[in-house]
């Protein structure tokens, strides 16, 4: 079990329902700067290259959701997490703007609210050919700074995430520490929009 921003990642436990995870932990510093400082630009693994044309928006069926917890990184109370979307599907989808992620416990029950979006952070559509994949970083505040008695903290079972303006959604089974109430000016899950290819270990990017 990691805390929602432990000190380290710790190999994924498994995967339900649609949902896989990749690799084991990294607590590298993403950006390599200090107090978590980091870019903003979009990182793209060599082996994944989008299209520039438009494209129908990607199904669910057409997507496998995982968790790259080999790319994760800790930095100022924070953990970043990558999740990778590739298209499995035969013919090219976009994904535009951000995915719904939320917490949830061993009977499926939400746990929090979910993610907020980072609108700071310019989100266009990426398009995926083939066998394309693109990712999102996820950050998870660190439960343990927060006053116990108003987190009262608890384990989640792992993540629910769903496509925009889709209702299902695929569950990745990754423990994690969060807070069973909502602390009143604290944000536990924070998604930022989706970027094209692969996360870059230790980068944020």
């Amino acid at each position: 079990v990691v805390t929602a921003c432990g000190a380290r990642a710790v190999p994924v436990t498994g995967v339900g329902s649609g949902g896989t995870a990749d690799g084991a932990g990294s607590s590298g510093r993403p950006g390599g700067t200090a107090g978590g400082s980091r870019s903003a630009h979009p990182g793209a693994g060599p082996d994944s290259s989008q299209g520039q044309a438009t494209a129908a928006a990607c199904l669910p069926a057409a997507i496998r959701v995982t968790l790259d917890i080999r790319s994760a990184g800790v930095a100022a109370g924070t953990s970043y997490v990558p999740l990778d979307f590739t298209n499995i599907s035969t013919t090219s989808c976009e994904l535009t703007g951000f995915p719904i992620v939320t917490l949830a416990g061993s009977s499926d029950q939400q746990i929090g609210r979910a993610a907020v979006a980072d609108r700071s952070l310019a989100a266009s559509g990426v398009v995926l050919a083939a066998g394309q994949a693109a990712h999102i970083w996820l950050r998870l505040a660190d439960v343990t700074n927060l006053p116990t008695g108003q987190c009262q903290p608890t384990t989640a079972a792992g993540l629910r995430v769903s496509l925009p303006g889709q209702t299902s959604s695929t569950f990745i089974s990754h423990p994690l520490t969060t807070c069973a109430k909502q602390v009143q000016g604290a944000e536990i899950l924070t998604v930022e929009p989706f970027r094209p290819g692969q996360a870059r270990p230790g980068t944020a990017q």
